[in-house]
């Protein structure tokens, strides 16, 4: 390893830059005066009387300066916003109190006893639950006060494991933990079906060494606590949510991920040169003594070769691009991020197709595989581009897409036709009349993946975006795909319906914001708008549910709407992410 990353973890928790100190406020002892043959007679002399000025300020001790605990805030639909529920919850279950578990941070700050007391190995640890960031979840004995208890995070703890860990860091309410043995394993736990070597260690996957329809199941729940904790007028309304449909497979379990952004770190030194390549990768996550055959990593950013999730162009594009580093390293002066984005061309199977700027071997040719189409006359050309600002494209179910390589797209096209189609059937509005016009809203089309695919079953498509780059492209899409119906504009965040006049009774509106959801004004504007359906689409599920209940609640028109459906897909298999779908529909009147 070199000693770029060689690094140690902190300890608990880092120290904040406002929280550096200056040498003089430390708690060193302070150098002792060099006496000049000068002063020397003086002050001896003077000592033999009352003590002097000199000599008391030379008996003043140092100020010592303790650290203190500074909480961050938090984002409540953030995973650490959410460990706060899960937190409650498993106190709940165990009749304790915060009290009961709190951890003193200013004596573990500022004792190195009391660091070496809680950061401890711990054996017999059973996992209690899963959090919504994969991880496992439990209770350990307090190391101060018998009668205390900690509520520990276990990286790749599974419910009904029994294990041994060791606490590294701690919080006022929890503390968190590596994995190191597993003493009894549980019920969902099968290592044999791990097929990565960097699992356990790198912080993409969570459940490789889960039965695929056991992670369903654990998304399902995610979504079930996000509408419980984010939601919980509905939740406790009887008849006011829906059961929380089965989570949608994706059809490809590995080799689905289209775009993958590993990085490297550079020290922050003047005049610094790399004398040794920095690891090119991805977050590191535990120390994994649990895996024999494994090596333990150093340094916060994992060395990784190869990405089993990713798909096989986009592992070609990280070979050819980290061979290109091993030769350019020493010209970087901080560090950077390597983009791997796929690109898909279409052409005929005898054609001879002509490939556009993309990653390229040791040889400068440039890496391509082709993908014949099952009773199609077409194949797929599949490059990797590595710049953020080249146009690429993407095939999806008989459209084609193009947009920016650094913008946002969904990354795993193989579960994008069923979510698509699922959207689209749920764009009905009922007691529709034959022949009645129909029409839909996209509210965050971006490049127009669902403006496009769900144009054929409405009257009109109007697309809604505040990028005007990607309205731009929403409409390059639609003409080359011979969309006759649909609109795009630029659509004011503060007034984002605005433009928009279609009869709101016979329009449906799509919703796909953003991690962070929308916000207050949005969902006013939305409800003043008072569309006949509502399709919310989510990568945060616990956003979404804050969101819908905030609007059925709080909104002028929210009590007229029912939650028609929740569903769940799976986007992101073996690792704990999951994408919801809601379906919002007006209440019939009589």
């Amino acid at each position: 390893m070199s000693p770029v990353e060689d690094k140690k973890r902190p300890i608990s928790p880092p120290i904040l830059e406002n929280d550096v100190h200056k040498k003089q406020n430390t708690n060193e002892s302070a150098p002792t005066p060099v006496l000049t043959p000068v002063l020397a007679p003086v002050l001896a002399s003077a000592s033999e009387s009352k003590s002097t000025p000199v000599e008391q300020k030379q008996k003043k001790q140092p100020k010592v300066h303790k650290r203190k605990y500074k909480s961050k805030e938090v984002d409540q639909t953030s995973p650490l916003g959410v460990l706060q529920h899960e937190i409650k919850e498993i106190l709940t279950s165990h009749g304790l109190s915060e009290d009961e578990i709190s951890n003193d941070m200013n004596s573990i700050l500022n004792s190195e006893e009391a660091q070496a007391r809680n950061h401890r190995i711990v054996s017999n640890v059973k996992i209690e639950s899963l959090t919504s960031n994969g991880d496992g979840l439990a209770l350990i004995p307090h190391p101060e006060e018998s009668k205390k208890h900690q509520v520990c995070i276990v990286p790749f703890g599974l419910p009904g494991d029994v294990v041994t860990i060791k606490v590294f860091k701690s919080h006022p309410l929890y503390v968190e933990s590596d994995l190191m043995e597993i003493e009894a394993t549980s019920s969902f736990r099968d290592d044999s079906l791990i097929n990565c070597r960097y699992f356990g260690k790198c912080s993409g996957c969570q459940y490789q060494n889960v039965e695929y329809s056991h992670q369903l199941k654990f998304k399902r729940e995610t979504i079930v606590n996000a509408y419980k904790f984010f939601a919980p007028v509905l939740s406790t309304t009887d008849g006011a949510l829906p059961s929380v449909r089965d989570t949608e497979p994706s059809p490809l379990q590995y080799s689905y991920r289209t775009k993958l952004t590993p990085h490297f770190n550079v020290p922050y030194k003047k005049n610094f040169v790399l004398e040794y390549r920095p690891n090119v990768g991805f977050g590191s996550k535990g120390r994994p003594t649990w895996r024999k055959d494994v090596d333990i990593p150093d340094g916060s950013i994992l060395d990784i070769e190869e990405c089993s999730i990713g798909t096989p162009i986009i592992n070609q594009g990280m070979t050819n691009e980290r061979k290109r580093f091993e030769k350019e390293f020493k010209k970087y002066k901080k560090g950077a991020t390597i983009l791997l984005r796929e690109d898909t061309n279409v052409a005929s199977k005898n054609e001879k197709f002509e490939l556009k700027e993309a990653s390229t071997d040791e040889n400068d040719v440039i890496s391509s595989i082709e993908v014949d189409l099952e009773g199609e006359d077409k194949k797929l050309i599949k490059t990797c581009v590595t710049k953020s600002r080249q146009i690429v494209t993407e095939y999806i179910n008989g459209y084609t897409f193009e947009f920016s390589a650094g913008e946002f797209f969904q990354n795993n096209n193989s579960i994008l036709p069923a979510v698509t189609n699922y959207v689209k059937s749920n764009l009905a509005i009922a007691n529709s009349k034959e022949g009645e016009p129909n029409y839909l809203v996209d509210a965050y089309c971006g490049s127009g993946l669902f403006s496009i695919t769900c144009s054929d079953n409405v009257s009109k498509v109007i697309g809604v975006e505040v990028s005007a780059d990607s309205v731009k492209f929403a409409e390059r899409n639609a003409k080359s795909n011979n969309i006759q119906n649909a609109q795009f504009i630029v659509g004011k965040a503060e007034q984002i319906f605005g433009s928009i006049d279609t009869p709101c009774n016979r329009t449906s509106v799509i919703l796909d914001p953003p991690r962070k959801g929308c916000d207050e004004v949005f969902l006013n504007q939305l409800s003043d708008y008072h569309p006949a359906k509502i399709v919310y689409i989510s990568c945060n599920v616990h956003s979404q549910a804050r969101d819908v209940e905030w609007f059925l609640n709080n909104t002028k028109n929210g009590k007229e709407y029912y939650v028609e459906s929740i569903k769940g897909f799976d986007f992101f298999p073996q690792t704990h992410h999951v994408e919801s779908v809601a379906v919002l529909s007006l209440r019939e009147t009589t």
